[in-house]
C-alpha cells in the first residue's frame, strides 16, 4: 500500500508537468501522448509474445504515427475538429485494414498469421484513438484542455473510489473471472464518486455557476450522468486490460511504475474516457 502511494502521487505529479503547461501550450499534450502511447505499444507488443501470439511491432510503430502527425498537422494548418477525426478514421482505418492481412500475405506457411494481423490492427486502434482523441481535443477544440483534463483524471478518480469502496464494504464479485478482486459495491461507488467530482467540476470550475435555480440542478443532473458513464467507461476499460493480462499469462504490462505496474496498467482506464471527453467537448461547443 505505501508502494502504490507514493508511486501514485509521484506519477499524478509527472502527469501534471504535462498537463498543466498544455493549458497555454497545447502542442505539449503531442510529446506526452507520444510518451504514452509509444510504451503502450510496447507494453502490449510483449504481452501478446508473452502469450504466444505474434502481432507485428513494425507496424504498430508505423500506425501508431499517425496519429501524432495528423494532430500536428490539424493545429499548424488550422483544420476543424471533424476533418481531423475523419482523416485519423480514413487513414489509420485503411492502414489497420492493411495490417490485418499483411501477416497472411506474408508467410506462406504456419497459423495464426491471421489472429496476429487482426492483434496488429486491434492493439494500434487501441493505443491511438484514445490519445488522438486528447491531442485534437487540446489543439482543436475552444476550451478542450477542461473537457480532456476531465476524461484523463476522471478515470483514476473513478478507480480510487472504487478501490477504498471495494476495501470498506465490498463483498459481492463483480467480474472473478477477469479480475478476482473487484466488487459490486466497489463498481457503484467508483460511478457515484466519480459522478460527483464530475459534476462538481463543470459546476464550480468550468462553468462557474452561481446560486441555486432550475437551470443549475438541470446542469448539474446531467454533469453528474456524465460522471457516471465515464466511470462506467473507466472500468470497462480496466476489465478489458485485466482480460488480456488473463489470456495471455501475466500480471502487470510492465514494471515502470513500482507497485502500479507498466504504463498500460495506469491508462487502460483513460483509454475508454478520452474519447467520451472529446464527445462532450464537441457537444459543448456546438450547444453552449
Amino acid at each position: 500500500m505505501k508502494q502504490r502511494v507514493i508511486t501514485g502521487f509521484f506519477f499524478t505529479i509527472g502527469v501534471l508537468l504535462f498537463i498543466v503547461p498544455s493549458l497555454w501550450w497545447p502542442v505539449i499534450s503531442v510529446v506526452f501522448s507520444v510518451i504514452v502511447g509509444g510504451v503502450a505499444i510496447y507494453e502490449l507488443y510483449k504481452a501478446f509474445a508473452a502469450g504466444d501470439m505474434h502481432p507485428s511491432l513494425p507496424l504498430m510503430i508505423t500506425g501508431g504515427v499517425i496519429a501524432p502527425i495528423l494532430a500536428v498537422a490539424a493545429y499548424f494548418l488550422k483544420w476543424d475538429i471533424t476533418v481531423a477525426l475523419a482523416l485519423y478514421i480514413l487513414i489509420t482505418g485503411l492502414f489497420c485494414l492493411a495490417s490485418a492481412v499483411i501477416p497472411s500475405i506474408i508467410h506462406k506457411e504456419g497459423e495464426g498469421h491471421l489472429r496476429d494481423g487482426v492483434i496488429t490492427a486491434s492493439s494500434i486502434l487501441y493505443c491511438t484513438f484514445p490519445l488522438f482523441c486528447l491531442m485534437t481535443g487540446m489543439l482543436l477544440v475552444k476550451n478542450g484542455w477542461y473537457y480532456m483534463v476531465c476524461g484523463l483524471f476522471a478515470s483514476w478518480v473513478s478507480d480510487v473510489f472504487a478501490y477504498f469502496t471495494g476495501v470498506t464494504i465490498g463483498k459481492h464479485k463483480i467480474v472473478p473471472h477477469i479480475s478476482p478482486k473487484k466488487t459490486w459495491e466497489g463498481c457503484i461507488g467508483g460511478a457515484v464518486g466519480c459522478a460527483v467530482v464530475v459534476m462538481l467540476y463543470f459546476d464550480l470550475v468550468v462553468y462557474k455557476l452561481d446560486g441555486l435555480t432550475v437551470n443549475m440542478i438541470l446542469f448539474s443532473v446531467i454533469t453528474f450522468i456524465l460522471g457516471f458513464l465515464i466511470s462506467v467507461m473507466s472500468q470497462i476499460g480496466d476489465w478489458l486490460a485485466s482480460l488480456i493480462k488473463r489470456r495471455v499469462g501475466i500480471k502487470d504490462y510492465g514494471k515502470i511504475f513500482p507497485g502500479h505496474g507498466g504504463m498500460l496498467d495506469r491508462f487502460d482506464s483513460s483509454f475508454f474516457t478520452l474519447p467520451l471527453g472529446l464527445l462532450i467537448a464537441v457537444f459543448a461547443l456546438l450547444f453552449f
